[in-house]
């Protein structure tokens, strides 16, 4: 959807699969393709529905079908209640990225594989896109959370042991930092989060082989700026928790990119409109992209606890991350 508030919906299921090729020959997709102008917001938002919980998809999801969020969350809603299990992994087949392209049934493709935990995951990255984009599905998603666990739900099962000090470990914090961030007050309130105490307090002894070990400083700087907001720090008190000035700031901007994903979709937005009103009014369209996203990014982060004049800042990769 335009930011202008225009939508069509044809126009936009032409536009989701320009932009996700790979789901073109889906079947599901293939039938609304055929279906052309006939077809209805209630099919559009049942075959997105699961779809929304794919990583791959879900952000570009959102911005073309903005106006359907609401249907779209609410059905995946009573889709993930039916799930018998979103509280621990039965089976340990690790699901990677690549592996999601083109899947549309997410829940059945976790469930299946006996993921609960993981799915549950997927499901809070999702709405905490979601919240970024459409403020409005609060209430909504915080339905989801009267049958289903916290976002740290792995962290509480695990305790201090090293098996949390992983990849899923590391989702979970974030997950946890980004949706506190959104709505302090209700997920502060909503859960009791003093298993991160314990957590923090047991880093520095953890035995972790080389892999976990590299993801140690994330999951550090991520649990230290929930305490923060927890506990209402100061800065100062924050900036005495956290490490050297170097790894600090190498941890933010890889903060940065994990929520660049709605960044730019939003930045997206605003350019697409930029282009439609002068093409409309007769302009030249002398768009400046960096411009519009330091203008329009929505940066999920704390204050900056660096000096910038001691501290160069590294080459930002331009690979954005989708998980």
């Amino acid at each position: 959807m335009a930011i202008d508030g225009s939508f069509k919906l044809e126009s936009a299921v032409e536009r989701f699969l320009s932009r996700c090729p790979s789901l073109t020959h889906q079947s599901p997709f293939d039938t609304i393709i055929k279906k052309g102008y006939g077809v209805t917001e209630e099919e559009v938002s049942s075959l997105l529905a699961e779809l929304f919980l794919n990583p791959n998809y879900s952000v570009c999801l959102l911005g073309c079908f903005l106006p359907l969020a609401q249907k779209i969350v609410d059905r995946v809603i009573g889709l993930l209640r039916l799930v018998p299990n979103l509280r621990s992994n039965s089976m340990y087949l690790e699901i990677h990225e690549k592996e999601l392209d083109g899947v549309v049934n997410i829940i059945s493709f976790y469930d299946h594989r006996g993921r609960g935990i993981d799915l549950h995951e997927l499901a809070c990255l999702a709405f905490c896109r979601a919240l970024d984009l459409a403020p409005f599905l609060l209430r909504t998603i915080l339905d989801y959370f009267k049958f289903a666990p916290c976002p740290f739900h792995r962290i509480v099962v695990k305790g201090t042991t090293s098996e949390v000090y992983d990849k899923g470990g590391l989702l979970a914090v974030r997950l946890s930092y980004r949706l506190l961030l959104v709505e302090p007050e209700t997920f502060t309130q909503l859960w009791d989060w003093s298993c991160f105490l314990d957590f923090m307090k047991q880093l520095p002894n953890i035995d972790l082989d080389h892999a976990k070990f590299l993801l140690l400083p994330d999951i550090r700087w991520c649990g230290i700026q929930i305490l923060s907001i927890l506990l209402k720090l100061g800065y100062e008190a924050t900036t005495n928790l956290l490490s050297g000035s170097e790894e600090t700031l190498a941890c933010l901007l890889r903060w940065e990119e994990f929520c660049q994903d709605v960044s730019m979709e939003k930045a997206g937005s605003y350019a697409e409109l930029f282009v439609k009103e002068s093409v409309s009014q007769g302009m030249k369209t002398d768009f400046d992209s960096e411009n519009c996203l330091l203008a329009n990014s929505s940066f999920c982060g704390p204050a900056i606890l660096w000096n910038r004049d001691e501290i160069e800042r590294p080459i930002r990769s331009q690979r954005l991350a989708t998980w």
